[in-house]
């Protein structure tokens, strides 16, 4: 069998497997089956503003309603943060949102909220895959099976807006903050949001047309959020991503700031504050070794795992930390909400601005990241590098190189056949040299193999 569910839900072209019209009503048969086996197969669905994600709702919704699910209701576009919330509020068994987050219009992906809140489990996610298969091979299963039965929810909109409002500890004026809502799933809300909390708002990308969501803006491009803050003069600059799960930041100065900053200003805060319960805060391997540094000079530990926000958020349970996140900026705020919110991410980090009476650049002055190298190297195989004495040597004499000063993550991409290299370390010549001379070995390790 075809494993379905990546990092993040499935992910695909629209269109092609996983995302073909039999495999949606497939994957909504098996929904069907999940969600009545947690409750009475109360249904939310919600989605960002890719053109696919209207059809690929209703063949969902077609597989769900002729398993006899007593509730299938349509939130329309919504960010996903805002899609957990209300499937937990409202008392819904599954919440489905529909996005690929910051890929490419193309793209598409169907992410699961069980009844809580939360992501569903790995072992969940198996259960549904077999299900899926088997729907997916039996003959009677058509694309357009069954009544669409997908009833409107937009109005529910407003209660994830008191939520969030419900949340900022203090009101917004003067601020003067600008959005890059991407074209995607923030790009309603996000206005209103501020402005009700009486921030003054300049917003940049909230045009959606199915297409442009992420291009050339939001999270993964930030020159044009950069030029608007200088431009301005604004106080603080917002870039979301396609559903508005994660969020980066520019400062009042121009600076660009990834999540390993936000984590910095957020917890050394919280931490003179009393409300970094747990007293740590968890990142992941991509995590910059600066931060680490900077973090243990404040009396904050920072635990690492893999990639993923799953990760994030099962080492932050095991340790009682109510902060956590990853560099691309998908932040966990566990004590407030159940997934990454990129909304609530940026509201609380401008609480700080007015409550500290500081500008962002003042508020990460005390972090300085180490320069950064990534890199990839196509392969033919995966070979295990911890069954590989001679690939585990080629890293331990690079990280070697780089000594203390440096770190070093080599693994395999989740999506590609590539051997990702990343190294930072306090000096870039050294670092970029140990990339290439890494790569340049590996390279031939793996030439050796054919």
């Amino acid at each position: 069998m075809t494993k379905l569910f990546g990092t993040d839900g499935i992910r695909g072209e629209a269109g092609c497997f996983p995302l073909d019209e039999k495999t949606v009503c497939a994957i909504g048969l098996a929904l069907a089956e999940f969600a009545g086996t947690q409750g009475a197969g109360r249904i939310l669905i919600a989605r960002d503003t890719r053109e696919s994600g209207p059809w690929i709702a209703d063949r969902l919704s077609r597989g769900l309603a002729c398993r006899g699910v007593s509730a299938l209701h349509d939130l329309g576009v919504m960010p996903t943060a805002g899609l957990a919330y209300l499937t937990r509020a409202r008392g819904y068994d599954l919440g489905i949102m529909i996005s690929a987050s910051h890929n490419p219009y193309r793209d598409n992906g169907i992410k699961l909220f069980s009844g809580d809140g939360f992501k569903i489990s790995d072992d969940r996610e198996i259960e549904i895959e077999r299900s899926i298969e088997s729907w997916r091979t039996a003959p009677a299963v058509s694309a357009r099976h069954g009544p669409a039965g997908l009833e409107k929810r937009e109005s529910l909109a407003s209660e994830y807006l008191d939520f969030l409002s419900r949340l900022a500890g203090t009101r917004l004026e003067p601020l003067r903050v600008g959005l890059d809502v991407c074209n995607g799933a923030a790009y309603l809300l996000a206005p209103r949001l501020f402005r009700r909390l009486g921030a003054e708002v300049t917003v940049i990308n909230d045009r959606p047309d199915g297409r442009n969501i992420n291009r050339d803006c939001g999270s993964l491009h930030l020159e044009g959020l950069t030029r608007a803050v200088k431009d301005n003069s604004l106080d603080l600059g917002v870039a979301f991503d396609g559903d508005a799960d994660r969020a980066l930041f520019i400062t009042g100065s121009g600076k660009c700031l990834d999540g390993d900053h936000t984590l910095y200003a957020l917890s050394r805060h919280w931490k003179a504050d009393g409300t970094l319960a747990g007293g740590r805060v968890v990142g992941t391997i991509m995590s910059n070794l600066a931060l680490e540094k900077a973090l243990i000079r404040e009396g904050i530990p920072l635990i690492r795992t893999p990639v993923g926000d799953k990760h994030v958020l099962q080492a932050m349970q095991a340790t009682g930390a109510v902060l956590g996140g990853e560099p691309s900026g998908h932040m966990i705020l566990s004590d407030l909400h159940t997934t990454g919110d990129g909304l609530l991410t940026a509201v609380k980090l401008a609480e700080l601005l007015v409550g500290r009476g500081a500008s962002l650049d003042d508020l990460v002055a005390g972090y300085r990241p180490f320069p950064q190298v990534l890199d990839g190297l196509r392969v033919s195989r995966r070979v295990p590098i911890d069954q590989s004495p001679e690939l585990s040597r080629l890293i331990g004499d690079a990280q070697a190189q780089l000594s203390d000063s440096g770190r070093m993550v080599v693994r395999y991409s989740g999506t590609e056949p590539l051997l990702r290299i990343m190294a930072e370390g306090r000096e870039l010549a050294l670092v970029q040299a140990t990339v290439d001379k890494l790569k340049h070995e590996a390279s031939q390790f793996f030439d050796s193999l054919e």
